[in-house]
């Protein structure tokens, strides 16, 4: 399993919702040996302060505490049976003089002598640099001695310290075990997932038939894909509802709109004066209806991709010859040459025709604002099938944020009568650019317009008619 497989798991809410709860579960468990370690300290300290007082119980009840000498010999001869080695007894006489045990693990003296019974929790040192946490009790003897039992609580402590971090790790352990087993899980989860999306981003390329993975497990990710399959097959039929009632409208339209055309011109010819020209401007306002009627009829036709596409690599230099060919005449009409830089072995994977129709949009809008005797560009830059179509003009241009406006269907950033058009040739050129795996950007050329048509297509789109 590689890192790159593991990475989109990184940004998944699953992982960060199971890496939170083992992250509390963690801190539960460090705050947990942090206080069991405490409570052991609390419950050692008083098991040894009980053995200490049974000890001394013992020894007053055997009557040894009478006088030092007689404890010291009792304790010499309970010393070779001790097997505890943490276990400490001090016995001193009346002067002050050590009769028994190790001077090292001896408490203060000036804290014995007005002592009659006291407990001392201290850290000490012996000579051979051992440091001992001794707790005792300190205990005045009848002839003037005095009795020191105590237990050195550090090797007690070291030994229980092991179990709040067994019990510590034990846990850390398992918090791994279940996030190494719930790994495969969230992997499943997310490859699901990534088929959905990538259902989606087929369907939204163009692709109508695709549909998300469904009645596998029936659990809740079949349910959400039966919803989505059942939400496309719904926009499928709605899509489907619209294209059928669009060609029929245009081919009822299309007849009545000629015949009407024809009867108007027809009748023009019958008249003279004012009445002619009257008829003759109204022939003009029925083109106008067709060819906006026609125009929106070809955008739905390349947003949707149902139609008859031939997509292959197409040899740029000699599209850009036929579109210069082709606006020519009305160029040199306006006063503006067309120019063209373009490689010689310039390449783009797309349809020839809607390419031509794209660039011919372009130069038709820097034919309109582009002032006369300046010339207007076309560029085009490509490798390995993919590449931009550019056209430039030093016309007025349009401002960085009126550029997406400026793509919207029936949007036109100057006065409607200032120049022919319905707003719809830009929309049709960012169609034809998104059918193509691109976009159209809009630039700045200082002064007039960058336009920018970037082909990224490498591979017929799913859902297009190539008959």
């Amino acid at each position: 399993m590689s890192w790159a497989s593991l990475r989109p798991l990184l940004n998944t809410s699953s992982l960060r919702q199971a890496t939170t709860i083992a992250f509390i579960c963690l801190l539960f468990s460090l705050i947990s040996i942090v206080l069991s370690n405490q409570l052991l300290e609390v419950v050692m300290r008083s098991h040894v302060r009980d053995m200490i007082l049974t000890d001394v119980r013992g020894q007053q009840l055997q009557g040894r505490f009478n006088n030092a000498a007689q404890l010291s010999w009792t304790l010499q001869h309970r010393q070779l049976l001790e097997v505890r080695k943490e276990r400490h007894a001090i016995v001193l006489d009346k002067t002050g003089a050590l009769l028994f045990g190790n001077r090292d693990y001896l408490p203060p003296t000036e804290c014995l002598a007005p002592c009659n019974t006291r407990w001392r929790h201290l850290s000490i040192t012996d000579r051979n640099g051992y440091q001992a946490e001794i707790l005792g009790l300190s205990i005045s003897l009848p002839d003037g001695g005095q009795y020191f039992s105590a237990y050195d609580l550090r090797p007690m402590l070291e030994r229980t310290r092991i179990i709040p971090l067994a019990a510590g790790a034990g846990l850390l352990l398992l918090l791994l075990s279940i996030l190494a087993t719930a790994l495969p899980f969230g992997l499943r989860n997310l490859y699901r997932i990534n088929r959905i999306r990538d259902a989606l981003a087929r369907y939204a390329g163009g692709d109508y038939t695709a549909m998300a993975p469904a009645v596998q497990h029936g659990d809740e990710f079949d349910q959400l894909g039966l919803e989505i399959n059942h939400g496309l097959r719904r926009i499928n039929k709605l899509m489907d509802e619209v294209k059928h009632i669009t060609s029929h409208i245009a081919h009822e339209l299309r007849t009545p709109l000629t015949r009407l055309q024809s009867r108007l011109l027809t009748a023009s010819e019958m008249l003279e004066g004012p009445a002619r020209d009257e008829l003759l401007a109204a022939v003009q306002d029925s083109e106008r209806i067709q060819n906006l009627f026609r125009a929106v009829m070809r955008i739905a036709e390349v947003e949707t991709g149902r139609m008859t596409c031939h997509f292959e690599l197409i040899p740029i230099p000699a599209l850009l010859e036929d579109v210069i060919e082709y606006y020519l005449p009305l160029a040199e009409q306006r006063g503006c040459p067309l120019d063209m830089q373009v490689e010689a072995d310039c390449r783009l994977f797309g349809d020839r025709a809607l390419l031509f129709q794209a660039l011919a949009n372009l130069i038709d809008n820097a034919l309109k604002y582009a002032p006369p005797g300046l010339p207007i560009t076309l560029m085009a830059v490509g490798r390995n099938g993919h590449g931009v179509l550019q056209v430039r003009d030093h016309g007025s241009g349009i401002a960085e944020v009126h550029s997406e406006r400026a793509m919207e269907r029936f949007q036109r950033l100057d006065a409607p009568t200032h120049t022919p058009g319905h707003g719809l040739g830009l929309t049709l050129v960012r169609a034809i650019a998104e059918l193509h795996g691109g976009e159209l950007r809009l630039d700045d050329n200082h002064p007039g317009l960058v336009a920018s048509l970037h082909i990224r297509r490498q591979r017929i789109p799913a859902g297009v008619d190539l008959r």
